[in-house]
């Protein structure tokens, strides 16, 4: 039921700041006191990819002499050039006065003429960025400056950039991704994946377009490193510094110098979110089956945790069950499959506290604007939405428009159930204030990860 995880890699190691990076790869032999987890915090891998590259089932079975395959380490450090505040990279507060397609309207360039099917369903490009914005909670800017950096999409005369890439307006030249649409969900997803891998994952490499691996400069914020990172699979290391140079020209071009209304970084870890319930009737015994993964997409943070039902029933349907309100608030219009309960009030998925549902079916789903009191019947699970093999609930959480990791420093906690992470995503467990624990597992076991009372 769970879609592939984020494929960008590991933590930042210690590098030496001396010395050419390499895409070579070295063995390494396991030693007394080893882990995949820490030999992938040496390496700026992850245990995923370690997994992969070596063939292992289980990351637990390795073993005192042993030797993987491994990346070396990034041996220096990338470009120094912060280019963007975290507040402009994210759909929040600084949003607000920003509406993508009111302001496309203005500029006639290819991007505003732009037109494709999506979904069976005929959008214009404005459209699309606007879409793209709102389900990444990326703030539109970013994706519009990006475009006009690499092809030229967005402004009137296009200029040699867009003569030079007629088809891909992200400047991703992948046949296979060259609509519209395809080019920004890939982009939104590689800007969240450098955002919260930096902020959230302790993971600040870069693989360039020809293998090599920087470890990000260590004076970068999120917000510029996710750019970096993006630009940086489309470049070598020679490229990279024109074109960062390029996106910071293209963005306060267009749109003025975003530092100039910088709002304060997010700090998860002092974030008071509010107390949440459990999403059906505590009697119940729903089972967790997906740990911290992407909320939206792979790269967003490691947001959501996955449940499923009650019942004997397999695959794709729409289950009986109901999914309830975990706590007071209104909905909010969302597309396929979601619901997003915003928990302050003001009907806005950009500020405060918000929730997202998804893979809740059309029918019976509580609808846009209705004020829900804890406990409510909101809808049903099924495989509406998003990209869903078996019926579940996808439940995750925004502050402020940012993605807050669900075992990260401000933890999801689930009617006493409190989440916690691991280093593959889909993997870790739920605690139970009364000491209780069950883990995430893609079955049914009494005693492991069911959650009933």
């Amino acid at each position: 039921m769970r879609a592939a995880p984020h494929g960008d890699e590991g933590a930042l190691p210690g590098g030496s700041g001396k010395g050419p990076s390499t895409a070579a790869r070295t063995r390494y032999t396991i030693r007394p006191g080893d882990t995949l987890t820490t030999v992938a915090l040496r390496f700026g891998t992850t245990v995923e990819s370690l997994m992969d590259q070596n063939g292992l089932r289980n990351a637990d079975a390795i073993f005192v002499g042993q030797e993987l395959l491994v990346h070396d380490p990034p041996q220096r450090e990338g470009p120094s050039t912060a280019v963007l505040p975290d507040s402009a990279f994210v759909r929040g507060p600084g949003s607000l006065d920003f509406d993508p397609e009111a302001w496309l309207r203005q500029h006639r360039g290819r991007l505003s003429r732009h037109r494709e099917l999506v979904d069976g369903e005929s959008l214009g490009g404005p459209a699309i960025v606007a879409r793209v914005s709102r389900e990444f909670s990326v703030d539109a800017r970013v994706l519009l400056a990006f475009i006009d950096s690499r092809s030229g999409w967005v402004r009137s005369d296009g200029g040699a950039a867009q003569a030079e890439t007629p088809d891909f307006a992200a400047g991703l030249e992948d046949p296979a991704r060259e609509s519209l649409w395809h080019q920004l969900n890939w982009l939104a997803d590689r800007l969240n994946g450098g955002y919260y891998d930096w902020k959230t994952r302790d993971n600040g490499v870069l693989t360039l377009a020809d293998g090599v691996r920087l470890a990000g400069h260590p004076r970068l914020n999120a917000g510029s490193f996710a750019v970096q990172r993006a630009l940086g699979l489309q470049s070598t290391e020679a490229e990279l510094e024109l074109r960062l140079d390029a996106f910071a020209e293209r963005y306060q071009s267009l749109f003025g110098d975003p530092w100039a209304t910088a709002l304060p970084s997010l700090d998860p870890a002092s974030i008071d979110f509010p107390t949440l319930g459990l999403p059906w009737s505590g009697r119940e015994g729903w089972w967790f089956t997906g740990g911290p993964h992407g909320g939206w997409g792979d790269g967003s943070a490691w947001a959501a945790i996955d449940f499923v039902a009650p019942g004997e029933q397999r695959g794709c349907f729409l289950s009986p069950a109901w999914v309830r309100a975990v706590a007071d608030g209104v909905i909010v219009a969302g597309g396929e499959g979601e619901l997003w309960l915003d928990l302050d009030g003001d009907e806005r998925r950009e500020t405060g506290p918000v929730v997202l549902y998804l893979h809740l079916a059309a029918e019976g789903r509580a609808e846009a604007g209705t004020r829900v009191s804890a406990g409510d019947p909101v809808g049903h699970p099924s495989c509406e939405g998003g990209f869903s093999t078996a019926t579940h609930l996808h439940l995750a959480r925004l502050y402020d428009g940012e993605w807050l990791a669900a075992g990260g420093a401000s933890p999801m906690i689930l009617g006493g159930w409190r989440a916690e992470g691991a280093p593959r995503a889909y993997d870790g467990r739920l605690l139970h204030e009364d000491g209780r624990v069950r883990e995430a597992c893609e079955c049914r076991l009494e005693g492991h990860n069911d959650l009933s009372r």
